[in-house]
């Protein structure tokens, strides 16, 4: 582990460590899609536990792997980054995005990066930010063609309440509304108002912030 040149506040030092080949993304030319969330770095800074930990940063979210990458220039190739160390109750601020680190809903032991896609009083919306990777393959004779290798985007959302509890959005509008039993009927009357369907991110946002507001 080691720890990048910039001025950190006393008692919030973060962790980096050295890229590994699978960390960074190099071309092989027959690759469509790629890893990152943003291809580029963008100015960032890190929070611990709500305080400033790391500022004057550049950051690139490997949505494949989950890690961040950090370098001091943005210009700086992927293999002279370091990756940083996940921890709980870490926020990142990169892009005018919000990510926050949470143990898995599967496994409290894997902390995984979140984007705050609404953060409410009652109710915050997370997006988590993955990518499938599937390996292409090679022409076998002359009437084949090659298939590149792709990596495509895939989001699932979650609900995260005020005790810090949160569960995967399902993917049907009934069965979101069954996670609001007290409130189910207004919502329900919301959703057919202002016809939201739910399966889309827009609508989805529209409805968190319409329960908030309640």
């Amino acid at each position: 582990m080691t720890t990048l040149a910039i001025a950190q506040p006393s008692g919030t030092d973060i962790t980096y460590s050295n890229v590994r080949s699978g960390d960074r993304f190099v071309s092989d030319g027959n690759t469509t899609g790629t890893p990152y969330h943003h291809d580029q770095y963008h100015k960032g800074s890190i929070y611990l536990n709500n305080t400033l930990a790391a500022s004057s940063l550049y950051l690139k979210y490997n949505a494949y792997r989950d890690i961040f990458l950090a370098s001091m220039d943005p210009n700086a190739s992927d293999d002279q980054a370091q990756v940083v160390t996940k921890a709980n109750g870490m926020k990142i601020l990169v892009n005018n995005e919000e990510f926050i680190a949470l143990p898995s809903v599967d496994n409290r032991y894997d902390i995984q990066h979140y984007q705050v896609v609404v953060r409410g009083n009652k109710m915050t919306l997370l997006k988590k930010i993955g990518k499938l990777f599937k390996e292409g393959s090679r022409a076998t004779t002359h009437l084949t063609r090659d298939v590149p290798s792709t990596y495509s985007d895939r989001f699932d959302f979650y609900l995260r309440d005020e005790a810090g509890d949160f569960i995967k959005v399902p993917s049907s509008t009934k069965k979101v509304l069954d996670l609001f039993p007290k409130d189910r009927k207004a919502l329900a009357s919301a959703v057919k108002k202002y016809r939201l369907n739910l399966k889309k991110e827009i609508d989805l946002i529209r409805f968190i912030g319409y329960y908030n507001r309640m």
